[in-house]
């Protein structure tokens, strides 16, 4: 297994396969890469430089007892980049992902990125007055600040399966299910609990317009419960280099839910740079 040992003595586990253009993938919350990507990495390797990375605390990564925060895992992302010696990267992140490239791209420029994608991020997750794209529809502040504490006190994480099946489009299996559920296993309760507490706070509706960089934007269509408002298109209409993508038959998940039109459209947009 290959790994990147940060300078806090935390080792990223990471998946390269193909040459060509470096392609960072950063998954959601408590996936590792090898699940995650398992459709789509083997199909991007054909046509560029697939590097699917573990963030800190997923997958086959450390497990260190600190460092949860968005800002935590964007200067793991720039010391990756750094000790691999990447440059011309393109960087595409899904939900949490999403929030992490940003935050890297505020703190730490782009002299190393020429292109990003995000996946399934509501830039604001919690409802407020005047914001018609919250997660579900609908995500009070109240419930808000409980979630990081729900998910530690929900021993068997029964709420985290609710919210699994809940972004898929077709029902999943009983054995998909256990097998996502399983993989969340190999992430720390208060290591998820905490990015939770983290997501929630995001706000980068702001952010959003400032960004030139070429940006590919791919989102679940009518069918997607998580976020069900069309908030994929509000986001295309504040970023002045963004390619739109809509997945009408997904949800939350377009590279599981339709690997092969998700690799696709990825490689256009590597090969179109």
């Amino acid at each position: 297994m290959a790994y990147v040992w940060l300078k806090d003595g935390t080792p990223l586990h990471y998946i390269e396969q193909g040459s060509g253009t470096p392609v960072i993938l950063i998954n959601a919350l408590m996936y590792s890469a090898r699940y995650f990507w398992r459709h789509n990495i083997a199909a991007l390797a054909q046509g560029c430089r697939v590097i699917a990375l573990d963030p800190r605390g997923h997958g086959e990564s450390g497990k260190p007892n600190f460092g949860y925060t968005v800002s935590g895992l964007a200067d793991d992302l720039n010391e990756f980049i750094e000790k691999k010696n990447l440059t011309g990267v393109v960087v595409i992140g899904v939900a949490l992902g999403g929030f992490v490239i940003l935050d890297h791209l505020r703190r730490h420029g782009s002299s190393r990125i020429k292109a990003i994608g995000i996946v399934e991020m509501t830039p604001r997750l919690v409802s407020q007055e005047g914001w018609d794209h919250p997660t579900f529809g609908n995500f009070p502040q109240e419930a808000a600040d409980q979630f990081g504490n729900g998910v530690r006190q929900d021993t068997a994480r029964a709420g985290l399966r609710g919210f699994f099946q809940a972004g898929y489009v077709n029902p999943i299996s009983a054995e998909t299910l256990d097998e996502i559920m399983a993989e969340t296993y190999l992430m720390p309760t208060d290591a998820i609990a905490d990015l939770c507490d983290e997501m929630v706070k995001q706000d980068v509706r702001a952010e959003l317009k400032t960004i030139t960089l070429p940006t590919l934007l791919m989102y679940g269509g009518p069918k997607n419960n998580l976020l069900p408002t069309g908030v994929g298109r509000w986001v295309h209409a504040q970023m002045p280099n963004s390619h739109y993508v809509e997945f009408a038959d997904s949800g939350h998940n377009p590279f599981l839910e339709e690997p092969a039109r998700f690799n696709t459209e990825v490689l256009s947009f590597v090969r179109g740079l």
